[in-house]
């Protein structure tokens, strides 16, 4: 009998281990379900900066995050880089009259940053262009061709070497206005960045008009767009944690008398760039730099001074000229793939 009980018993604690284990495999099994489900995709779109927001966020608290992110960018645009909100550090800085502006340590190094590409292209990219950029008024129901006469008016108070930063103060030259519209979007990609290093994101592709932060180490395919069809992509870069920055002539422009007239000024004469090219793509660890660069080559055109431009910042770039050629710098060739046919790879 005391060996039957010791048998009885032996099955029944058999059992009971089946059952706890059964529970726990179910246990664990929910829990990973979870973890994995917390650690999806999650994506969403929005619009500021006068353009598309495109957010893709891999990790946990997607949605949260992506909210965050989101309301970052407003707060960039409304409290730091429009020129037309009230109170912004830009519109407080244009409105100065010439007085030095106490601004957020985030504008100052904006501003840092960008002056040295004004300065390294040899003033054709110049954030001091202001003036020039109201005339023309793209993007707003008033552009228009404004006479010569206005734009020689304008051009003597072109010229980031008579603004004064020091520390977080600002100080314009005479007649002067700051136009970061090259340079914002790229900046809003740096902040955001800041900001998924301190939460739970493991990957994103955040997309800010024509500037994509590349967030962590997972690869992705980056489409460039078609100059001459912008719903469409002409190739692919194979890139991760990093800037990209494309300038082009088919992204604001309005024509007039047959001819067309792009927002891409060249800070030296105030007319838009004429470079012979369609579109530049440039890749950099900063996204303010990778998006006054791309401005910059963009009016450079591809040359030894654009290529030694992009050297000194450890950036590369893809080329698209006029006749449809396509060339890029030797650090990204192996990344980029032709898609379209069309295009010839030199």
């Amino acid at each position: 009998m005391k060996s039957d009980n010791k048998e009885t018993g032996l099955k029944a604690n058999i059992k009971a281990i089946i059952a706890v284990s059964v529970c726990a495999a179910i246990i664990i099994g929910i829990c990973a379900f979870d973890f994995i489900r917390s650690r999806t995709e999650y994506s969403c779109n929005d619009i500021a900066m006068n353009t598309v927001i495109s957010i893709k966020l891999y990790g946990s608290d997607g949605q949260a995050t992506a909210e965050s992110v989101k309301s970052e960018i407003h707060d960039i645009e409304k409290n730091l880089l429009s020129r037309y909100e009230d109170g912004s550090d830009v519109n407080r800085i244009n409105t100065s009259d010439g007085k030095a502006v106490a601004v957020s340590p985030e504008v100052a190094s904006i501003i840092s940053d960008a002056i040295d590409v004004c300065v390294d292209s040899n003033g054709v990219f110049d954030i001091t262009v202001g003036k020039i950029t109201e005339l023309w008024g793209f993007g707003s129901d008033k552009q228009r061709v404004p006479s010569a006469e206005e734009i020689d008016t304008c051009l003597p108070f072109v010229g980031s070497k008579k603004l004064k930063l020091t520390d977080n103060t600002v100080q314009l030259g005479k007649n002067q206005a700051v136009d970061l519209g090259a340079v914002g979007k790229g900046a809003a990609c740096d902040i955001v960045r800041t900001q998924l290093e301190q939460t739970k994101t493991d990957s994103a592709v955040i997309s800010v008009g024509g500037s994509l932060l590349l967030f962590g180490k997972r690869d992705f395919s980056i489409g460039i767009v078609n100059p001459d069809n912008d719903r469409d992509y002409m190739g692919t870069l194979k890139i991760s944690d990093t800037c990209v920055s494309t300038s082009g002539n088919y992204e604001q422009f309005f024509e007039q008398n047959g001819k067309k007239y792009h927002h891409i000024l060249n800070a030296s004469t105030g007319y838009p760039a004429e470079s012979r090219l369609k579109s530049v793509t440039v890749v950099c660890k900063s996204g303010v730099i990778s998006d006054a660069l791309s401005t910059a080559c963009y009016i450079m055109g591809y040359n030894d001074a654009s290529l030694a431009l992009l050297k000194k910042y450890d950036a590369e770039a893809v080329f698209i000229t006029n006749d449809k050629i396509v060339r890029c710098t030797d650090g990204i060739k192996d990344s980029f793939e032709l898609s379209d046919t069309s295009f010839i790879m030199s």
